[in-house]
Protein backbone atom coordinates (compact mmCIF):
# COMPACT_ATOMS: atom_id res chain seq x y z
CA UNK A 1 0.00 0.00 0.00
CA UNK A 2 1.32 3.29 -0.80
CA UNK A 3 0.46 6.20 1.42
CA UNK A 4 0.10 10.15 0.66
CA UNK A 5 0.00 13.33 2.99
CA UNK A 6 -2.67 14.89 1.54
CA UNK A 7 -4.69 18.17 2.53
CA UNK A 8 -8.64 18.76 2.35
CA UNK A 9 -9.47 21.44 0.02
CA UNK A 10 -13.29 20.82 -0.13
CA UNK A 11 -15.75 19.13 2.11
CA UNK A 12 -18.81 17.66 0.54
CA UNK A 13 -22.04 14.79 1.20
CA UNK A 14 -20.13 11.85 1.93
CA UNK A 15 -16.63 12.43 1.59
CA UNK A 16 -13.92 15.25 0.91
CA UNK A 17 -11.69 16.45 -1.89
CA UNK A 18 -8.01 16.39 -1.05
CA UNK A 19 -5.22 17.90 -2.63
CA UNK A 20 -1.42 15.90 -2.65
CA UNK A 21 0.99 18.28 -0.37
CA UNK A 22 4.19 18.30 -2.47
CA UNK A 23 7.18 16.49 -0.65
CA UNK A 24 10.13 18.74 -0.17
CA UNK A 25 12.64 16.64 -1.43
CA UNK A 26 11.25 17.69 -4.70
CA UNK A 27 13.65 20.48 -5.07
CA UNK A 28 16.63 18.69 -4.79
CA UNK A 29 15.63 15.10 -5.78
CA UNK A 30 17.60 14.09 -9.12
CA UNK A 31 15.06 12.72 -10.91
CA UNK A 32 13.11 15.47 -11.91
CA UNK A 33 12.98 14.80 -15.35
CA UNK A 34 11.43 11.49 -14.78
CA UNK A 35 9.40 12.28 -11.93
CA UNK A 36 5.54 12.58 -12.02
CA UNK A 37 5.27 14.92 -9.00
CA UNK A 38 7.53 16.82 -10.06
CA UNK A 39 5.74 17.26 -13.58
CA UNK A 40 2.62 17.27 -12.32
CA UNK A 41 4.07 20.57 -9.84
CA UNK A 42 5.07 22.08 -12.74
CA UNK A 43 1.51 22.06 -14.28
CA UNK A 44 0.33 24.87 -11.87
CA UNK A 45 -2.64 23.33 -11.22
CA UNK A 46 -3.13 20.65 -8.18
CA UNK A 47 -4.67 17.14 -8.18
CA UNK A 48 -7.71 16.40 -6.77
CA UNK A 49 -9.00 13.59 -5.79
CA UNK A 50 -12.76 12.61 -4.20
CA UNK A 51 -12.37 10.30 -1.55
CA UNK A 52 -15.16 8.61 0.50
CA UNK A 53 -15.24 9.04 4.10
CA UNK A 54 -17.70 9.93 7.24
CA UNK A 55 -15.15 11.81 9.59
CA UNK A 56 -15.49 14.90 10.73
CA UNK A 57 -12.79 16.86 8.69
CA UNK A 58 -12.52 20.50 7.78
CA UNK A 59 -10.61 22.58 5.07
CA UNK A 60 -6.78 22.69 5.92
CA UNK A 61 -6.80 19.03 8.10
CA UNK A 62 -4.23 17.18 6.37
CA UNK A 63 -4.75 13.69 6.48
CA UNK A 64 -2.80 10.41 5.40
CA UNK A 65 -4.22 8.75 2.37
CA UNK A 66 -4.03 4.69 1.60
CA UNK A 67 -3.21 4.25 -2.36
CA UNK A 68 -4.23 0.21 -2.82
CA UNK A 69 -0.48 -1.17 -4.64
CA UNK A 70 -0.90 -0.75 -8.25
CA UNK A 71 -4.06 0.40 -8.61
CA UNK A 72 -3.31 3.88 -9.98
CA UNK A 73 -1.00 2.14 -12.81
CA UNK A 74 -3.88 -0.66 -12.88
CA UNK A 75 -6.71 1.73 -13.34
CA UNK A 76 -5.57 4.11 -15.22
CA UNK A 77 -3.89 1.10 -17.88
CA UNK A 78 -7.88 -0.52 -17.82
CA UNK A 79 -9.45 2.85 -18.31
CA UNK A 80 -7.66 4.47 -21.10
CA UNK A 81 -5.95 0.94 -22.44
CA UNK A 82 -8.76 -0.86 -23.47
CA UNK A 83 -10.56 2.18 -25.31
CA UNK A 84 -7.23 2.77 -26.92
CA UNK A 85 -6.88 -0.74 -28.00
CA UNK A 86 -10.56 -1.04 -28.68
CA UNK A 87 -10.29 1.44 -31.59
CA UNK A 88 -6.76 0.18 -32.89
CA UNK A 89 -8.24 -3.26 -33.13
CA UNK A 90 -11.67 -2.43 -34.43
CA UNK A 91 -9.94 -0.26 -37.35
CA UNK A 92 -7.30 -3.12 -38.00
CA UNK A 93 -10.52 -5.71 -38.13
CA UNK A 94 -11.96 -3.19 -40.87
CA UNK A 95 -9.16 -3.41 -42.68
CA UNK A 96 -9.05 -6.43 -43.82
CA UNK A 97 -12.42 -5.28 -45.37
CA UNK A 98 -10.52 -2.90 -47.41
CA UNK A 99 -12.31 0.21 -47.20
CA UNK A 100 -11.71 2.92 -45.28
CA UNK A 101 -15.23 3.80 -44.26
CA UNK A 102 -15.60 -0.05 -43.07
CA UNK A 103 -11.82 0.36 -41.06
CA UNK A 104 -13.47 3.68 -39.51
CA UNK A 105 -16.84 2.42 -38.50
CA UNK A 106 -15.38 -0.97 -37.15
CA UNK A 107 -12.23 1.51 -34.95
CA UNK A 108 -15.42 3.37 -33.64
CA UNK A 109 -16.97 0.29 -32.41
CA UNK A 110 -14.15 -0.88 -31.52
CA UNK A 111 -13.47 2.11 -29.73
CA UNK A 112 -17.40 2.18 -28.01
CA UNK A 113 -16.86 -1.56 -26.77
CA UNK A 114 -13.52 -0.58 -25.22
CA UNK A 115 -15.28 2.31 -23.12
CA UNK A 116 -18.03 0.08 -21.88
CA UNK A 117 -15.43 -2.45 -21.00
CA UNK A 118 -13.94 -0.38 -18.79
CA UNK A 119 -16.74 1.21 -16.98
CA UNK A 120 -17.78 -2.56 -15.89
CA UNK A 121 -14.12 -2.83 -15.11
CA UNK A 122 -14.72 0.05 -13.16
CA UNK A 123 -17.66 -0.62 -11.47
CA UNK A 124 -16.51 -4.11 -10.91
CA UNK A 125 -13.22 -2.67 -8.69
CA UNK A 126 -14.53 0.46 -7.07
CA UNK A 127 -13.66 -1.09 -4.14
CA UNK A 128 -10.15 -2.39 -4.84
CA UNK A 129 -9.07 1.24 -6.20
CA UNK A 130 -10.85 3.36 -3.78
CA UNK A 131 -8.60 5.29 -1.80
CA UNK A 132 -9.21 5.45 1.77
CA UNK A 133 -8.00 7.96 4.79
CA UNK A 134 -5.58 6.02 6.99
CA UNK A 135 -4.79 8.77 10.01
CA UNK A 136 -6.69 11.76 11.26
CA UNK A 137 -5.76 15.44 10.85
CA UNK A 138 -3.13 17.74 11.58
CA UNK A 139 -2.75 21.61 10.82
CA UNK A 140 -5.14 24.18 11.07
CA UNK A 141 -8.13 22.12 12.66
CA UNK A 142 -6.83 19.43 15.25
CA UNK A 143 -10.09 18.22 16.35
CA UNK A 144 -11.43 16.40 13.23
CA UNK A 145 -11.24 12.89 14.68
Amino acid sequence: MNQEIVEVVEIGDGGVWVEGIQQSACGSCSARAGCGQHSLSKLGRPVRLWVESSRALHVGDQVTLELPQGSLAVSALSLYGLPLAGLIGGALLGYQGGSDLVSMLSGMLGLILGMLSARWLASRNRERWQPRILEGCRGLNSGCE
